[in-house]
């Protein structure tokens, strides 16, 4: 009976005092305060979380509305909520739901029904448990919630402080709510095989992931309506990429991005590496980013699609340790290495503490092939910005394809390692593709639904006919009564038109709808 007393002390101590709105940057609209308004005397507001917003990976898709006095953060009772919820312009339910200390919890069940059925379930906690209350849990279960993605709530609120009393005016709520949904992409990359990438979403569903190893570029989409009250409404866009260390061709020191064919600020792109085995590279694009992309649109779209892609051809490699003090970046001549032949590794060590000043540190570096060390150095770094850390090698003649570098021990600390792939030989997929520029055009042309598809076909004729690109035999050529052309091809045809694009990646895009009888020539 103490306990129980002390807790419910607690408790009421911790209820009383000023409600803090929690920050919830890089989690999109996960967690959202609206404006106060008046009730009466007071002045209240509705406060909307999902409980999986800082945690893609987990299965509790839960949803919070509380309605809160906002002088002393002590929720509303007897509040009746009207809630209808719609996703991808469809309304997945409406129903009304009361409850007597103001909070609603929902909890979005997994369900291989295309039906949504909604109960009350009656929850109780630990703690909840040891002071005798209970908790009203609304489940609602059904296939649109087996995702994440953007939710929208019209929430109406009818009574307040009173089930017996309707308010004369309801309070009306357009809310916008992001589960964040981790997706997984195996992508075959000519020389580094298959690598997984994964994409968390923290805003909407992702769609037409697609990976480019010629250009090692990365595109996909996401919807997004484009309209001044949406972007209004949206204070970030997050996106996290991540990537294995042991996909060489992406570890490089910086990317370009753009959305809809115009180009974000570097800024937008930041990268985390404080881990011995991956990078994630965060997308982020404020309401700003948002504000000044809309007024740039060249069209009006439904879309927001992302082009990702190294900074330049030749940029250096770069990566962090992984007790995350050291980052070392890597450069080596000639840049085609090749078998038999020397090349001469550029490398810097640097603390990330210090602002990625360079340092002097002892170092231990190996070169493995096939898991065995065919190179070794050690030293001390030479701490100067003007003169690098090198090695020399020559390549032995039996050696082809990925080789690591791994650096251990730095400063004599077992935890400071990392490894930088690169390739030896490599197998370039031929960008030589020359295209005429009448294909060019009648690509931009259709991109943006100016000319119909029978007359893009025809650019797809010449170029078969041309031996620019090929179809394989097993190819029928018919095209399918359903067949819906991707929205990255597209996208593709647009972003080749603005030459954003290697003619490659085109032509790529063109072999799919081909091979996929989406169209026929």
């Amino acid at each position: 009976m103490l306990i129980q007393k002390m807790i419910l002390g607690i408790l009421l101590i911790l209820m009383t005092l000023p409600f803090i709105i929690i920050d919830s940057y890089g989690h999109g609209v996960g967690y959202e305060v609206f404006p106060p308004v008046k009730l009466g005397d007071k002045m209240v507001a509705l406060e909307v979380s999902s409980s999986q917003y800082q945690n893609p990976d987990s299965s509790d898709r839960e949803i919070t509305f509380a309605l809160f006095d906002t002088e002393t953060g002590i929720t509303v009772r007897d509040v009746t909520y009207n809630i209808e919820a719609i996703k991808k312009d469809q309304t997945l339910f409406e129903n009304t739901f009361g409850t007597s200390d103001g909070i609603l919890v929902m909890d979005f069940l997994h369900s291989d029904s295309d039906n949504v059925s909604i109960k009350q379930e009656n929850k109780a906690s630990f703690f909840d448990a040891l002071i005798g209350a209970k908790k009203d849990i609304i489940q609602v279960t059904g296939k649109p919630f087996n995702t994440g993605g953007l939710y929208k709530f019209k929430v109406v609120i009818t009574t307040a402080d009173s089930f017996s009393k309707p308010l004369e005016k309801p309070i009306e709520y357009n809310v916008g709510l992001s589960i964040p949904q981790r997706n997984f992409y195996d992508v075959n990359d000519p020389n580094f095989g298959t690598q997984q990438l994964s994409l968390i979403t923290y805003y909407d569903e992702i769609e037409d992931f697609y990976y480019e190893p010629a250009t090692k570029s990365l595109t996909f989409s996401m919807p997004f309506e484009w309209s001044k009250e949406n972007v209004n409404q949206t204070s970030i866009i997050h996106e996290e990429l991540i990537i294995s260390k042991t996909f060489g061709d992406l570890m490089v020191s910086a990317y370009s991005l753009n959305v809809n064919e115009i180009e974000v600020p570097e800024r937008a792109i930041t990268l985390d590496e404080f881990s011995e085995d991956q990078r994630i590279i965060h997308i982020v694009l404020n309401q700003n980013d948002l504000l000044e992309l809309y007024q740039k649109q060249k069209e009006d779209s439904n879309k927001m699609n992302f082009l990702l892609k190294p900074q330049s051809e030749n940029l250096p490699l770069s990566t962090v340790t992984g007790n995350g003090q050291f980052r070392i970046v890597l450069d080596w001549e000639p840049k085609d290495v090749i078998s038999g032949s020397k090349v001469k590794f550029d490398f810097d060590i640097m603390d990330v503490f210090l602002k990625d000043r360079p340092i002097s540190v002892s170092y231990d570096l190996s070169i493995i092939y096939n898991g065995k060390t065919i190179f070794t150095q050690d030293g001390v770094s030479t701490g100067s910005k003007n003169e690098h850390n090198k090695a020399e090698f020559i390549i032995p003649e039996n050696v082809r394809g990925v080789i690591t570098l791994q650096f251990n021990n730095l400063d004599g600390n077992s935890l400071a390692r990392v490894g930088l792939p690169i390739v030896v030989d490599r197998i370039e997929e031929s960008n030589k593709i020359m295209i005429p520029d009448w294909v060019r055009n009648n690509a931009g042309w259709w991109s943006t639904n100016q000319i119909e598809d029978n007359d893009f076909a025809s650019g797809i004729e010449f170029m078969i006919k041309e031996g620019i690109i090929t179809v394989p035999l097993t190819s029928n050529g018919q095209s399918s009564e359903n067949s819906v052309i991707p929205d990255w091809v597209r996208n593709n045809a647009g972003w080749w038109s603005e030459r954003l694009i290697s003619d490659k990646e085109f032509a790529n895009g063109l072999q799919y709808l081909i091979v996929n009888s989406i169209i026929s020539v």
